[in-house]
């Protein structure tokens, strides 16, 4: 745990600029092999300053690469123009439902419907019901 937490603010002081790179990588690194000598630097935790090691006798040297690792693009086709057929006309579109001579049919026998109700109910007569109970009141 505690390397965890020392590694999250590794992280953060790096995030905020305060920590270098190197040296948060190399707090991050496995301990030295007790065979070599301790590490020497200042209280700031830079490195020391080393001389370059010199190339190995069996390295080869290091080529520079192309700035662009992508193959040159193949010339693109010439620009040829040509008259196009015309286009075909849309299909019709069906005719909307509410222009169907159907919906109107049905919305007139609802309409008559609703009509005869209404007109069945509200002309009774609105008198005592007629049963043979008569008109007894509960309360």
């Amino acid at each position: 745990m505690p390397t965890l937490r020392r590694a999250a603010v590794l992280g953060l002081l790096a995030v905020l600029g305060v920590v270098s790179a190197s040296s948060a990588a190399r707090a991050q690194a496995q301990p030295p092999p007790a065979t070599s000598p301790p590490p020497t630097g200042d209280a700031t935790g830079a490195p020391p300053a080393a001389a370059p090691a010199p190339p190995s006798a069996g390295a080869a040297p290091v080529t520079r690469l192309p700035s662009t690792l992508a193959p040159e693009p193949a010339p693109a086709p010439p620009l040829q123009l040509t008259e196009r057929t015309a286009y075909a006309p849309p299909a019709p579109q069906p005719e909307p439902f509410y222009r169907q001579w159907w919906f109107w049919g049905a919305v007139g026998v609802v309409a008559a419907t609703v009509a005869i109700i209404l007109v069945w109910n509200l002309s009774g007569d609105s008198g005592p019901p007629a049963t043979t109970f008569g008109n007894m009141h509960a309360f």
